[in-house]
């Protein structure tokens, strides 16, 4: 028997995200449960009430218990904004705004988007300051390598290797000062498309987030295993880090 779940899968491999959503029909029940709980958790972070590594772990567990077919009608029955692309070799987003009760953009802590990948496409190593996000896979298989920052050295990052896999569809990564704060994606073998969300902000006094794009395989590998990357600039790290790296 073909279920909605068998639907979406077949559909989702064949079609990006942000053109199905136009297309599908209602799924039924409100997702919203989801919402407010993201919304929990990112004001009990930016409260200081949770940590970042605890925040991560929630999200985590969130992410395994959602309904594929219940976000996807959640993800349509939102407002969505095209942003494009920042540089040609970098995905397609789409930021994502729900709505309340009303029918008006919910005010939430927390921000989404949807990042659209052609084969291509790739998000770069980089590091980042004062947020923390997580990517769910709703199309496609990604290589995801990660790394924890340890420290600063003058105009590079130190990083120790904390993950490299191939992740498919239903999984997330994510991302914090205290774990896998650098992250690097590259679709495997076709169109691929993740949904964010971000919670930036954290840091009185501090820009609202800081993204540094950094060189792990141009950096120099030290006597206990700590690579010393080099900041790159965002042309230079786009120009290095393609697909077939």
């Amino acid at each position: 028997m073909i279920t909605r779940r068998t639907l979406l899968a077949a559909t989702l491999t064949s079609v990006p995200v942000y053109g199905l959503l136009n297309h599908l029909s209602a799924f039924g029940a409100s997702v919203s449960p989801w919402v407010t709980r993201q919304q929990d958790l990112a004001m009990a972070l930016a409260q200081g009430e949770i940590t970042a590594a605890a925040w991560q772990t929630q999200v985590e567990k969130l992410a395994r218990h959602i309904d594929q077919d219940r976000l996807v009608g959640l993800l349509r029955d939102a407002r969505r904004r095209d942003i494009g692309r920042a540089l040609p070799s970098y995905p397609f987003k789409t930021a994502i705004h729900f709505r309340d009760e009303t029918g008006a953009p919910a005010k939430l802590r927390f921000a989404s988007a949807l990042f659209d990948f052609e084969p291509d496409d790739v998000i770069t190593p980089h590091a980042h300051r004062h947020m923390v996000s997580a990517h769910m896979i709703v199309q496609g298989t990604f290589r995801v390598r990660n790394y924890d920052r340890v420290g600063e050295d003058g105009d590079a990052i130190l990083l120790r290797p904390s993950g490299d896999a191939i992740l498919g569809t239903g999984t997330v990564s994510t991302m914090s000062s205290e774990r896998d704060n650098v992250h690097w994606f590259v679709p495997e073998g076709g169109p691929a498309t993740t949904f964010d969300v971000i919670v930036s902000g954290l840091d009185p006094d501090q820009p609202s987030f800081v993204i540094e794009p950094v060189d792990p395989l141009g950096g120099t590998r030290l006597a206990n295993g700590i690579i010393r990357a080099p900041i790159l600039g965002f042309k230079e790290s786009a120009r290095k880090y393609t697909a077939k790296v």
